[in-house]
Order: structure tokens, then sequence, then C-alpha cells
């Protein structure tokens, strides 16, 4: 694999974090989220980790070239004044999502080691940002039954 290549994959990989759903409702501040703490809780720490992540990938990417941040989809725009379990929902589909990318990306790095290493960190942070969504999503099943 090529530095370029490296360069791409960790490029991609903090677009995905700066440009998060989670990222984007932390500027949105969704109405819906207020009444519930938890829901906003859990929020609030994947914003600050994907910050730090952000922060991390972007000192790397910096030793090879510019920081491309990307653009939030469009169609974010539509969603943060919906209800609470609609954006948990998507926040674990769009997590979901994450994770699987992330998978491949990790394979696509195993020339790179260090870099390989960061995106494994980012990939176990991601997936216990999904364990804590999924427990958001149960509780909020419950209190609606």
């Amino acid at each position: 694999m090529t530095e370029t290549s490296t360069y791409e994959i960790l490029n991609d990989l903090l677009t995905m974090h700066s440009k998060s759903l989670a990222m984007y409702l932390s500027y949105a501040k969704p109405w819906a989220l207020a009444a519930h703490p938890k829901a906003r809780a859990v929020l609030e720490h994947m914003v600050e980790d994907q910050a730090r992540t952000v922060d991390r990938l972007a000192a790397i990417i910096l030793e090879s070239g510019p920081v491309d941040n990307g653009e939030f989809p469009i169609f974010f725009t539509g969603w943060h004044d919906l209800s609470v379990d609609f954006l948990v929902g998507k926040l674990i589909e769009r997590q979901k999502r994450s994770i699987a990318v992330i998978n491949n990306m990790i394979g696509k790095l195993a020339f790179a080691p260090y870099a390989q290493a960061v995106a494994k960190e980012v990939l176990g942070e991601a997936k216990g940002h999904l364990e804590n969504l999924q427990e958001v999503a149960t509780d909020l099943a419950a209190t609606a039954a």
C-alpha cells in the first residue's frame, strides 16, 4: 500500500468522524434530546470521542498532506427536528455502517501498522458507542410501552 493510499484512507476516516450524524446534532441541537438526558449524554460522549479522533487523525494526516474535512450530508438537515426515537435509530444505523467501513479500512491498512493500530482503536470506540446507543433505544422502547 502506498503512502497516498494510507493518506486517503485516514482522510476518509477523519471525514467519517468530523461529519458524522452525532457531530451534526451537536451543532443543530435537536429539541427532542432535551427531554432525554441519557440520550443526550450518550450523544455528547460520542461527540467528545469523535472530536478527539479527528484531532488525532489530523495530526497524522498533516505529516503527508492537507486534511480534507468533507461536508455534512444535506439530508441531515431534515432529521434534526424529528423524535428522539427516530434520531437514535438513525444514529444506530449510521454507527453500524461506520463499523463496517472501518473494518474494511483496517484491512487496507495492513502495510501501515501505525495507521492500522489507530483505526483499530477507532473501531473499538465505535463499537462502544453502538452499544451505548442500543441501550438508549432499549430504554426508549421500555418507556413507550
